[in-house]
């Protein structure tokens, strides 16, 4: 015996149509693409001389070099540093704050950023440089 078909009937047109009836379906999956900030060197550094440090006086003029790679898809790749003890964001003597982007940064490039002079404080200066994709 065969398969009824329910069929809808328009008095407008005096037309026969048959009703939908799914066969068959498929779905299709964009992932989102995302950079991904490696940091692939940070040091600190005598801004008188540009040499490498890991002691400072305080009061002392020093900065820092970060170099960061993106190891995702094209995108923003960002790069702060902050004062692990406190949580604040470290600024230079002028202001200027430890915390910069680069948009449209090719997978497999790398950037760097560097940040001076930035005065020593009277402690260790414990230094959280973080880096990440995206923009705000």
């Amino acid at each position: 015996m065969a398969e009824k078909i329910p069929l809808i009937y328009e008095n407008v047109f005096g037309k026969q149509a048959y009703a939908r009836v799914k066969d068959t379906e498929q779905t299709i999956t964009i992932t989102l693409a995302a950079g991904k900030g490696t940091i692939v060197d940070a040091y600190a550094y005598d801004y008188a001389t540009h040499t490498k440090i890991t002691k400072a006086y305080p009061g002392q003029e020093i900065g820092f070099s970060v170099t960061v790679r993106n190891d995702g898809d094209k995108d923003t790749i960002w790069v702060t540093g902050k004062d692990k003890d406190t949580g604040a964001i470290i600024t230079n003597k002028y202001g200027v704050p430890f915390d910069a982007s680069t948009p449209g940064l090719d997978s497999g490039k790398i950037w760097g950023y560097t940040i001076d002079p930035v005065v020593m404080p009277n402690k260790n200066f414990n230094v959280l440089i973080e880096a990440g994709h995206g923009s705000a």
